[in-house]
């Protein structure tokens, strides 16, 4: 198996046929399909039906196609890095954040690495859920900063803060008398068959089970934490939320904090720095690994 072959595969499947694939990649048709050919041969199975005008994935080619894609997008990004580095290109800093730590506890000392390191280049995406440890297990990311949910014994990591979690909805979301200012402990059958607003798991391999949610209760899912703040104010749900994100909001009444009956309502949630351990560390990762730990140890956390 070659990537010129794999390469032929895809053209044919993306093109619609054998004619178009050999203009896309440049080579005559008997070629193509003679690379098509060469990975059936090798593999013992056909990708294609060929009975009708235009050729068909079989369900093998299906699953061939998805991971052959995949790998010319690997490989692709591989040539793109070796001219990048032939180049002497800035070298890159590839960060994983929780959803729930879109307002940096560790400003400060991102700021303090961006001055010692003026001319890297910083890529940053958020994820939840299993989608945290995922990205750093297919090494998507050189270090993640999130809870430790999901991590076990092939994750290093150090605590460098905390994240205060709250209960809240809109005023109006329950009858008054069960809100009552936030004095009143609100039973679960009271939000049991009300929408309770989930951030979905962005993982793909093995998703999490949400925490914290109430048996048999009704759950909506969004996207983002943006999207879940608008349902609370809007009073179309309740849900758990960093304090940070909605301390506007309980401050001018466009959400109240609730204390629901045997529910983990108010809690902090450690956050740490996560690395894989068996995976080595560019020089920038290390460096960005050192003054992280060296910034929490000074501000107490271990």
């Amino acid at each position: 198996m070659t990537n010129e072959q794999l390469r032929a595969f895809v053209a044919v499947v993306e093109q619609g046929s054998f004619r178009g694939a050999a203009e896309r990649v440049f080579k005559t048709q008997s070629t193509v399909s003679a690379a098509v050919r060469a990975l059936e041969e090798t593999f013992g199975f056909r990708l294609f039906n060929r009975e009708r005008y235009r050729p068909t994935l079989t369900d093998e080619g299906r699953a061939f196609y998805r991971q052959a894609r995949r790998l010319l997008g690997e490989v692709q990004e591989l040539e793109n890095l070796g001219h990048r580095l032939a180049l002497g290109e800035a070298p890159v800093l590839s960060l994983t954040l929780s959803a729930m730590c879109a307002d940096p506890l560790w400003l400060d000392a991102v700021r303090r690495f961006c001055n010692r390191y003026p001319q890297m280049r910083l890529k940053i995406d958020t994820q939840h859920l299993s989608g945290l440890p995922e990205r750093l297990l297919r090494e998507k990311t050189d270090l993640a900063i999130g809870p430790r949910v999901g991590l076990d014994e092939r994750f290093e990591l150090v605590g460098i803060g905390d994240i205060g979690m709250v209960t809240v909805a809109a005023p109006d979301f329950l009858p008054g008398s069960l809100l009552d200012c936030g004095e009143r402990i609100i039973p679960q059958a009271e939000l049991r068959n009300r929408p309770h607003i989930l951030i979905s798991d962005t993982g793909s391999l093995a998703p999490f089970d949400h925490i914290n949610v109430l048996p048999a209760g009704q759950r909506w899912y969004v996207g983002d934490y943006q999207m879940k703040r608008a349902l609370l104010v809007a009073g179309l749900g309740w849900a758990r939320m960093p304090e940070h994100m909605v301390e506007a909001e309980l401050n001018n009444g466009q959400l109240v904090a609730l204390e629901v009956d045997n529910f983990n309502s108010r809690s902090r949630v450690p956050i740490y720095l996560i690395r894989l351990r068996d995976i080595p560390l560019s020089e920038l990762a290390r460096a960005f690994w050192q003054e992280m730990t060296s910034a929490s140890l000074a501000e107490g956390y271990s």
